[in-house]
């Protein structure tokens, strides 16, 4: 991250990457989810 090297600190620069890394796995989540409603709603259109 390019950010990351214009901070004044390690431990602010430490603070931007735990934040990202909750970003992605928020994201992960997120996407998994919309996944199994996807799945739910095909399984429940092909049961009609």
């Amino acid at each position: 991250m390019i950010v990351i090297g214009l901070l004044s600190t390690e431990e602010e620069a430490q603070e931007i990457q735990f934040i990202a890394k909750i970003c992605s796995v928020e994201n992960r989540i997120r996407y998994l989810v919309h996944v199994e409603r996807i799945k739910k709603l095909i399984s429940e259109q092909n049961s009609v």
